[in-house]
């Protein structure tokens, strides 16, 4: 190792250019120059962000005539049930008769025919 420290030291590997700082103030002036004058930006590029946004605007208003028609459509169908619903309850009322009165064990057969096993076992809780 000592051979080799011995070898380099008297020798610098690193050289520079003949005429390299002479010349390095006149380059660096020149590169400032060009980098000072403003580049042109074309009107698309002026453009592009309002474009963009114009186009989100647009999607959403399709989306929304696409959508809300069916939401209207919805919620008058809701209205229209809603609005039945008291002739349907009239009619349900009318439906049973006054001597109607099943007992405790006829309303459990029935519910045992007609319903599921936890139906079942509700009522004859009660």
């Amino acid at each position: 190792m000592d051979n080799l420290d011995e070898k380099y030291r008297s020798k610098n590997p690193f050289t520079v250019p003949d005429g390299y700082f002479e010349s390095l103030g006149d380059r660096v002036i020149e590169r400032v120059k060009e980098a000072g004058k403003p580049k042109r930006t074309s009107t698309l590029q002026i453009l592009k962000p309002y474009l963009g946004l114009a186009g989100v605007f647009v999607f959403a208003m399709v989306i929304v005539q696409l959508l809300l028609p069916r939401l209207i459509d919805e919620n008058r169908m809701l209205a229209k049930k809603v609005q039945k619903a008291p002739a349907v309850q009239e009619e349900e009322e009318s439906i049973f008769d006054t001597d109607f009165d099943p007992s405790r064990e006829e309303i459990i057969e029935y519910l045992s025919q007609e319903s599921d096993v936890t139906d079942f076992l509700y009522a004859e809780r009660r």
